[in-house]
């Protein structure tokens, strides 16, 4: 029995398909070999970029740092910037040359590292200053802008001293202010270092408030005399009447003393002195017999 093989080939043509084959197996791994550089050529080129970017940014912030380093030291040493002139305003009593001695160095001072707070704060301890403050000016100014104590009496140590009204010690005595009540300290014969007059500005008002009265429209109170801790006299400008009050007791001894002035009437013209120190009563003692009478007052 006999079998056909259908589509047997021959040897010659079978090598051919084996190597037709080969050929294309060859193609198909010279393919896979020539993409896989080009992917390994893409990532390449994703780094060269992150690095490019990175170095960019960095350069640019270097440029920036550099930028302000030269504005900075240009700002800092540049001659165009040195303190050259200085404006006051406020000071009355005060001279330009008297406060910029206190102030010490200002000019040729680069505008930018002069210390505003520390020049403010060294103005403003010149006794005759209250407050201070300075300010830039461009190019080559600074400001300086003050506001000057004001004298409200005189008071006595060992010599007479300048006062103002918070009871903050000036200087010694000028001429065009001794017009200004006299504060005699009879305990104190030399200024202390610390002193501060804030309770003896009280007797001040209180003496204010008493020239307001009619009855001392010709002659004034103009001198004041602490006496021990806590007792203050006033004495009149032509020095023929005394009131002494307790420091205090300031308000009630003036509400007394309304009362002394109804109940003599036309009679104060011989009084000596009138003691108001006492808590419900006062003591009145007469210029010509030299003799004194007390009286009482009514109390709340």
């Amino acid at each position: 029995m006999s079998f056909a093989i259908a589509g047997q080939k021959s040897p010659s043509v079978g090598w051919e398909d084996l190597r037709s084959e080969r050929k294309k197996k060859h193609r198909r791994g010279g393919n896979i070999s020539k993409k896989a550089p080009s992917k390994i050529s893409s990532g390449d080129f994703s780094w060269a970029r992150i690095l490019f970017e990175l170095a960019s940014k960095l350069f640019l912030v270097g440029v920036v740092i550099y930028l302000f380093y030269a504005s900075y030291n240009f700002l800092m040493t540049d001659s165009r910037f040195q303190i050259m002139n200085i404006s006051l305003q406020g000071n009355h009593t005060l001279s330009e040359n008297q406060i910029l001695e206190w102030l010490g160095p200002a000019h040729g001072e680069n505008l930018f590292k002069y210390d505003l707070s520390k020049a403010s704060e060294r103005i403003a301890e010149h006794p005759w200053i209250l407050s201070a403050s300075v300010q830039r000016m461009f190019p080559q100014g600074i400001e300086i802008e003050l506001t000057e104590r004001v004298p409200y009496a005189r008071i006595k140590f060992e010599k007479v001293y300048l006062m103002d009204n918070f009871g903050a010690v000036l200087s010694e005595e000028k001429p065009e202010y001794r017009h200004l009540p006299l504060i005699v300290q009879g305990s104190l014969k030399v200024k202390p270092e610390n002193f501060s007059g804030g309770k003896v500005i009280q007797g001040l008002k209180t003496m204010h408030y008493f020239n307001k009265l009619s009855f001392f429209d010709n002659n004034p109170l103009d001198t004041a005399e602490i006496k021990g801790h806590s007792r203050i006299m006033f004495s009149t400008r032509n020095r023929d009447l005394q009131i002494q009050m307790s420091m205090e007791t300031l308000t009630e001894g003036f509400k007394k003393f309304m009362i002394v002035l109804d109940t003599l009437e036309d009679d104060t013209g011989k009084i000596q002195m009138i003691d108001l120190s006492f808590k419900d009563q006062v003591v009145v003692r007469d210029r010509i017999s030299s003799h004194s009478k007390s009286m009482k007052t009514p109390t709340n």
